[in-house]
C-alpha cells in the first residue's frame, strides 16, 4: 500500500474537520476524501465507504509516532453525535471509525489560534474519566462542547456580540454549552432553519429582528416544541446597544477631533442609519456591520458593565433563551 506520511502541521486541521458542527455524512466524508487525494499514491482509489474508511485510519496511523490507543476517545465522541444529530447507516458508517484521536491529539501543541472544538479534544483526552466529567470541563474551562443549544441570529453582528453582553451578566455561552450560528442573513434564516432540523436533535432558540414577520411566519408551521422564537421589539440587534457606548466606541476607534455627540445617534429610528450618517459625517469611511460590530465587541469586553445595558432588551433575550 502507497501511502504518503502525513505532516505534523496538518493534525490540528483533520482534527478541527472531524469534530466540527455540522452531520458526519458531509464532515467526515470531506476528511477522507482529502486525505485519501493527498496520501494515498495510486490511481485505483476506493469507492465503497467502508474501504474509504479503512484506508484512511492506514493513512493517519502511518503517520503516527505512536499508534497505540484504546479508543475510549472514539466511542464518547460517537455517544455524543447521537445526541446532536439524527443518525442514519451512513453516519453511523462514518462515525464508527477508528481514526486515532488519541495519538493525534497527543502529537499537537495548543496555542490562543487552536479552534476551540480541537482544544475540547485536548481537554478530554487529560481530564476525561466518564461522561459526566464532560459537562464539568465545559464548565470549568468555558469549552462550548458538549453543545446543548443553538441560537440561529440573523448575521455576524449578533454572533460576535452576545456572548460579550450575556458575560455581563455572568452568564457565559460557552460555560453553557450554547452555540451561536449566524444564517448569513435575514433571507437566509427560514432556510437554514429548515436545513437544521433535518439533522438536528438540539433545541434551536431564533433571534429575529422586529422586521422579520415573513420570516417567523415561514418558520412557525415548522417550529418544533424544543424550539423558539424571540423577534426583537426595539428594532434591529444594533437598537439594543446603549447610544453611550456606540458613541465610546465610535470616537475611541476613529480617535476623531471632535467627538461624536449623542445628538448623532437620534437623526433617524433605526441605528443602523444613524451610523451610516454618522460615518459619512466624520468621515469615517463606509459603515460595515460586521467591522463595528468587532469593534463593539472589544470596547464591551474592555470597558463595559451590565448596569450599562439597564435599559436594553438584553435581559429579556436572556430570560427568553434560559426558559
Amino acid at each position: 500500500m502507497k501511502l504518503k506520511k502525513i505532516p505534523k502541521e496538518y493534525f490540528v486541521t483533520i482534527l478541527d474537520r472531524l469534530t466540527r458542527f455540522e452531520p458526519a455524512k458531509s464532515r467526515v466524508e470531506r476528511v477522507v476524501n482529502d486525505l485519501i487525494s493527498k496520501f494515498y499514491i495510486d490511481e485505483n482509489k476506493p469507492t465503497e465507504i467502508s474501504e474509504k474508511i479503512i484506508l484512511t485510519e492506514n493513512i493517519i496511523n502511518n503517520s503516527l509516532t505512536d499508534k497505540n490507543s484504546d479508543f475510549l476517545l472514539n466511542q464518547t465522541m460517537l455517544e455524543i453525535e447521537k445526541k446532536y444529530f439524527k443518525f442514519d447507516e451512513i453516519s453511523y458508517q462514518y462515525l464508527s471509525n477508528r481514526f486515532n484521536f488519541e495519538a493525534l491529539i497527543n502529537e499537537i501543541q495548543i496555542n490562543e489560534k487552536t479552534p476551540k472544538n480541537v482544544v475540547w479534544l485536548k481537554n478530554i483526552l487529560n481530564n476525561f474519566k466518564s461522561l459526566d466529567d464532560l459537562i464539568l470541563l465545559r464548565e470549568k474551562y468555558s469549552l462550548l462542547y458538549p453543545i446543548e443549544k443553538v441560537i440561529l441570529c440573523e448575521g455576524q453582528t449578533e454572533s460576535l456580540l452576545l456572548k460579550s453582553i450575556f458575560n455581563l451578566y455572568g452568564y457565559n455561552l460557552d460555560k453553557q454549552g450554547i452555540l451561536v450560528v449566524a444564517a448569513g442573513g435575514k433571507n437566509q434564516v427560514a432556510k437554514k432553519y429548515y436545513e437544521m432540523i433535518e439533522y438536528l436533535n438540539l433545541p434551536i432558540f431564533i433571534l429575529l429582528d422586529s422586521d422579520a414577520s415573513e420570516t417567523q411566519a415561514l418558520i412557525e408551521p415548522k417550529l418544533r416544541k424544543t424550539d423558539k422564537i424571540y423577534l426583537i421589539q426595539s428594532g434591529e440587534f444594533e437598537d439594543l446597544i446603549p447610544v453611550n457606548i456606540l458613541k465610546n466606541t465610535l470616537n475611541y476607534v476613529h480617535n476623531c477631533e471632535y467627538n461624536c455627540i449623542y445628538d448623532d445617534f437620534f437623526q433617524e429610528k433605526s441605528m443602523v442609519k444613524n451610523l451610516e450618517l454618522i460615518y459619512k459625517k466624520y468621515g469615517f469611511g463606509e459603515f460595515k456591520k460586521a467591522q463595528f460590530a468587532q469593534e463593539l465587541k472589544e470596547y464591551i469586553k474592555a470597558n463595559s458593565c451590565q448596569d450599562d445595558f439597564e435599559n436594553s432588551e438584553i435581559k429579556q433575550i436572556l430570560s427568553a433563551l434560559q426558559q
